[in-house]
């Protein structure tokens, strides 16, 4: 699957993994600490480490935890296929190690990350919010789209890190917003539990199961299922992979309209993907570039 972020620079500093930062974060289980561990990699919030069948996740931003991922993984066990929790502190997570593949570029792949995913929507939510570390809405959203407008808008501002970057493109993007109201509004009419972060590096290709592997739950939260769809196929063109994915996710739908509005939505996450402080000009240039394509689709839809 294409998938641009794989090349992005590191927003912030990675922390040492050194002797101090295993004490203190593996204290709970000492047996654990005189393994051999190897950086698997993470983001600003995480650090992943694997020692032969385990993986510890462990959250590095200060007063973060990882109890409302926990939660989110025993509830998904026998959805779909998730790693197994098998410890657990207030900033690690312990984990099976899942062997398993990147995502190949297969319609066949593509149906298969599309039906986990409609089975992740097909959890009950009665209303749009924030999840909170139990895995129920802490929250809650009266009005999905006014939510996602009050979170994007500030960013498009002048004085915004992303307004900055953006220039001429923001007003275009309020635009957008705001021409499609309609179409976005009833997107959002009927909150689903969404992954959050529903991007390729976070589905992975079980080859033996010809099934998919999904992590990464942190951002998990109840509004419109179509953003989902949109972060999934952000960098992906036409063609039968988006089409497999799409008859799967979203079955008996008009897929051509699905993919406009999640993409409309999915500009609320590159919008906010932008708006962070510090130099990074791959990232920049693809999401400038992404954002720059999502605009030219919507206004020639629009003529």
């Amino acid at each position: 699957m294409r998938y641009a972020e794989g090349a992005w620079e590191r927003i912030g500093p990675a922390p040492a993994v050194d002797d101090a930062f295993l004490d203190l974060h593996l204290a709970p289980w000492p047996e654990l600490r005189r393994r051999r561990w190897s950086v698997l990699g993470g983001g600003l919030r995480h650090v992943n480490l694997r020692s032969e069948d385990v993986v510890a996740r462990i959250a590095v931003l200060p007063g973060s935890s990882v109890k409302k991922e926990g939660t989110l993984l025993r509830r998904m066990a026998g959805r779909v296929r998730v790693p197994r929790v098998v410890g657990e502190s207030r900033t690690v997570l312990l984990l099976e190690h899942v062997p398993h593949e990147e995502l190949p570029a297969t319609a066949d792949a593509a149906a298969r990350a599309g039906e986990a995913l409609r089975r992740v929507h097909d959890l009950p939510a009665e209303r749009g919010g924030i999840v909170g570390d139990d895995g129920t809405v802490t929250e809650p959203f009266d009005d999905v789209l006014a939510a996602l407008l009050a979170w994007g808008e500030p960013g498009l501002g002048a004085g915004a890190d992303a307004g900055r970057r953006l220039g001429p493109l923001a007003d275009r993007v309020r635009r957008a917003w705001r021409g499609t109201r309609p179409a976005l509004a009833a997107a959002c009419a009927r909150p689903t539990f969404l992954h959050g972060d529903f991007k390729p590096a976070n589905v992975k290709w079980l080859p033996t199961e010809r099934d998919v592997l999904v992590l990464d739950w942190e951002f998990a939260w109840h509004g419109p299922a179509w953003m989902d769809v949109g972060q999934f196929l952000r960098w992906e063109g036409d063609g039968p992979v988006a089409d497999a994915f799409l008859r799967a996710a979203v079955p008996g739908s008009d897929a051509r309209e699905v993919r406009r509005v999640a993409a409309l939505l999915d500009l609320f996450n590159l919008v906010g993907l932008l708006d962070r402080a510090g130099s990074a000009p791959v990232r920049e240039r693809d999401l400038l570039g992404r954002i720059r394509a999502t605009l030219e689709e919507e206004e020639k839809d629009r003529k």
